[in-house]
């Protein structure tokens, strides 16, 4: 039985279910980690900006954690969608996540190109949108790197509702794929008196795995002797000056900054 297999579990805290998460993903991601920075740091030098595509529902939140974030990398074209997340209604993200052909127009209006470097994220990796930006990336020739969990992959069924219509996972399409081991269901605590599992996991997960491949692009661009271009926290002394530069710089190529 693989780690994941055992939640939702009782008796355990969420600090110690977190902290197995990490560490497996630490464990066994590593090397993807340092593909995935690899990939990143070569197109940034290129001056060119890396897409991060959230595929519906709260895989809007790691593409919002990367972009335009003090600590994180500037040139980060985030996809950001509100129609795909609960901002605009709970469920209607879920509708629109299952609609195929939204996402190929979504990232033909973010102007995606050859040889882009985009980051999928979605924990299930089976939805319409998911799979629909991993075939328009494979189309225009750009790189890929996934994020997503392989168990909802492996057992969620060919007829579900969910699954986008060629029954395609997002493992198989991407050139790097990164596994968050999101369990099926995501929640991985079970309390005494509640009849449904507590406390989703993927947040932390995908969080952790955002500052990974984060930390090995900027080791990579310093090893090629490259300023990697960072956010500057607003709030310290000097960091609007700083970040002016990087935003007469960009602005132009990231659109929605």
């Amino acid at each position: 039985m693989d780690f994941f297999e055992k939640y939702p579990a009782q008796g355990i805290s969420y600090i110690d279910i977190c902290k197995e998460f990490l560490d497996e993903i630490e464990s066994r991601q590593k090397e993807n980690f340092k593909k995935a920075g690899l990939m990143i740091g070569d197109r940034i030098m290129e001056d060119e900006v890396i897409f991060a595509v959230g595929c519906g529902g709260h895989s809007y939140i790691p593409p919002m954690d990367m972009f335009c974030r003090a600590g994180s990398l500037v040139p980060i074209n985030a996809t950001l969608d509100a129609s795909t997340t609960t901002i605009t209604g709970g469920f209607r993200g879920v509708f629109l996540e299952r609609v195929p052909g939204y996402m190929k127009a979504l990232l033909q209006y973010f102007r995606l190109k050859k040889d882009d470097v985009v980051i999928i994220f979605n924990n299930v990796g089976v939805n319409a949108m998911t799979i629909d930006a991993a075939e328009e990336c494979k189309r225009l020739g750009a790189k890929t790197i996934g994020v997503a969990g392989s168990p909802w992959q492996d057992k969620t069924p060919a007829d579900h509702p969910s699954r986008h219509p060629s029954g395609k996972n997002l493992k198989d399409m991407v050139d790097i794929y990164i596994d968050d081991y999101n369990p099926v269901g995501d929640a991985v605590l079970n309390i005494e008196g509640l009849d449904v599992p507590l406390a989703p996991i993927s947040s932390i997960t995908d969080g952790y795995i955002v500052r990974r491949i984060e930390i090995e692009a900027v080791k990579h661009m310093i090893s090629k002797g490259f300023d990697p271009p960072v956010w500057v926290s607003a709030n310290v002394q000097g960091g609007d000056a700083i970040n002016e530069e990087y935003i007469k710089k960009y602005y132009n190529k990231v659109k929605l900054m």
